[in-house]
């Protein structure tokens, strides 16, 4: 069973939804794929972590990535996950996100030794709650101490939210009053990802909603979203999901990740190009 728990009124906006912690048994060979996110998860593994897999670390925004007991199972996988909010990660790592986009980094990386210490007193604890509540006092006190983003680059990620990406970048550095060369130096900076790959997560993310909530008539989706034709939704959709359209909802996993398809399914899918964004997980 998955507990959830708010965070405290003074991280709204920087924590995206709630809390998660659950517990999970991975068979041998079953791996779980993670899209791409516009949000930075952290991940804190309080039992058995799964192979390849740190104690405790981040997925950067815009990361499609795996995890699983590839070569060995069963694999009881417990976690507490926490998604940032790009700007909110901004603040709360204390720093330039450009160097956290797009990877796995180890949480006593990104935090110091106060990152390490939070994760051996999660798994220190049974409690679930308790460890909400490490994880709250520790945001709450990396939020005292984090830096503003600036106004232009707020301002362009409200804009870019609600045209669902459908705003060219050169349109957003004039609003601000910059070049684009500046203007996407500081978004990916504050952000952790490239104005372009940011407003192609929010125009995939749109599309995705729509076709959850109705019979999914993908090309005239992709034709309402931006997308110049279905080849090029089609790559957006491998990119940040590793997945087919016509695959993805039947994988699609009650908190958001995806179960992956039989190796010998990927391959007759398109082979490795699938995983292409993907950390491997080691043997």
């Amino acid at each position: 069973m998955d507990d959830y728990a708010p965070p405290h009124a003074a991280l709204r906006g920087l924590v995206e939804g709630q809390y998660h912690a659950g517990r999970e048994v991975l068979a041998r060979g079953e791996t779980v794929v993670v899209p791409a996110s516009l949000s930075m998860s952290l991940n804190l593994n309080c039992g058995e972590a799964p192979p390849g897999s740190s104690a405790a670390y981040a997925a950067g925004p815009g990361l499609l990535y795996r995890y699983g007991g590839e070569e060995r199972g069963p694999t009881v996988v417990e976690w507490v996950g926490v998604r940032l909010t790009p700007l909110g990660a901004y603040r709360l790592i204390g720093g330039p996100l450009s160097r956290a986009g797009g990877r796995i980094t180890d949480l006593s990386d990104l935090f110091g030794t106060p990152g390490r210490i939070l994760a051996e007193r999660c798994r220190a604890t049974r409690d679930r709650q308790e460890r909400f509540t490490l994880v709250d006092a520790f945001l709450l006190r990396r939020l005292a101490e984090g830096p503003e983003p600036n106004a232009e680059t707020v301002r362009a990620w409200r804009l870019l939210s609600a045209a669902t990406g459908l705003l060219r970048v050169a349109e957003l550095a004039a609003d601000a009053g910059w070049s684009v060369d500046h203007f996407g130096k500081v978004f990916r900076r504050q952000t952790g990802l490239p104005p372009k790959t940011a407003a192609r997560l929010m125009r995939l993310r749109a599309l995705l909603g729509c076709a959850a909530r109705q019979p999914a008539d993908w090309p005239r989706l992709a034709a309402e979203h931006g997308y110049s034709d279905q080849p090029h939704f089609n790559r957006d959709m491998r990119e940040f999901t590793g997945m087919t359209p016509s695959v993805y909802f039947n994988r699609l996993r009650p908190c958001g990740c995806l179960s992956a398809p039989p190796r010998s399914e990927a391959a007759a899918a398109g082979g490795s190009d699938s995983f292409k964004t993907a950390v491997p997980i080691p043997s």
